[in-house]
């Protein structure tokens, strides 16, 4: 189990999990990956006794399936299986299966809602990124409230309304819009660009429309709109730069006054001594305006 350690100068969290060095590593994230016979997978259907007992899943015959994370960061923290196939994802899936794994996100943070948690869902894909197993999946950690980036959207968003009387992120993707050269994709409820002041090359947010706080929120046209503009961003990522290793995550809290959104990198490069000493990203491959012009080009249509 991770515990949160703080530096004492900066409050800088980070998360002290040594026994996620232990964990099964198909891709290299966690160590060299040297021959040998390959074990079987923990999340192929038939595999069930192998994980933890099933938190969630759809139906009896599993399409998605859910189950606490045997090498935990945190005491809440969960797998979601996107389906039991070994190498799909939601890029390759038809809208049936894509909505089960959203209704799977949207059925973790409601009964980590119930008790008064916050929760953050992220899916790692390759070993760059992070994943230790290559069966499609993403993970869930759940807690009172996270340190850090979230910690400090939450007070920005409350000063930002606190001052313009509107939300961040409002603003952002109607700016966005406005705008029309960062813009990958516009849907009924939906909007994905690149933000003017991104982070990591060809990095894309994903902002819903119609301003809520929390993703459990979303009513049954956002879920299906949704389903298909999740993959459109994914697929314009494996398009553009031949299925690379990459991360998303979703952003969502209780209250007001935030707004929900999703995350996107994919991994072109690697971490320098600028971004890891100075905590400054360099964006170096494309100006936003480029990112919003190449994975529009690549956005399927829907």
């Amino acid at each position: 189990m991770g515990i949160f350690i703080f530096d004492p100068l900066t409050g800088e969290p980070t998360i002290l999990a040594t026994d996620r060095a232990k964990r099964h590593d198909q891709t290299g994230a966690v160590s060299s990956i040297t021959g040998g016979q390959k074990p079987a997978c923990f999340f192929c259907k038939g595999s069930e006794h192998l994980t933890p007992q099933a938190l969630y899943q759809d139906e009896d015959n599993w399409n998605v399936r859910a189950f606490p994370n045997k090498f935990p960061l945190m005491p809440d923290h969960e797998v979601i299986v996107h389906s039991p196939d070994h190498t799909k994802d939601m890029e390759d899936f038809n809208h049936e299966q894509n909505v089960r794994i959203i209704r799977a996100y949207l059925n973790r943070v409601s009964f980590f809602g119930s008790q008064d948690k916050e929760v953050i869902i992220f899916n790692n894909k390759g070993g760059k990124a992070g994943a230790s197993i290559v069966h499609p999946h993403s993970q869930v950690v759940a807690a009172k409230g996270f340190p850090g980036i979230l910690e400090k959207e939450k007070g920005s968003a409350l000063h930002y309304h606190n001052e313009k009387n509107s939300c961040y992120w409002c603003d952002e993707w109607r700016e966005a819009v406005a705008s029309k050269d960062r813009v990958i994709h516009e849907s009924s409820h939906f909007v994905v660009f690149s933000p003017k002041a991104c982070r990591w090359s060809y990095e894309v947010v994903l902002v819903p429309k119609n301003h809520k706080p929390n993703f459990g929120f979303i009513d049954e046209m956002e879920i299906n709109d949704l389903a298909k503009v999740l993959p459109g961003a994914l697929k314009a990522y494996k398009d553009s730069f031949d299925n690379p290793d990459r991360n998303y995550w979703i952003h969502t809290m209780r209250y007001e006054p935030y707004h929900w959104h999703i995350g996107f990198i994919p991994h072109l490069k690697v971490f320098g001594a600028l971004e890891l000493g100075a905590g400054i990203w360099v964006s170096d491959k494309a100006t936003p305006e480029d990112s919003g012009k190449k994975l529009s080009a690549a956005f399927p249509v829907i």
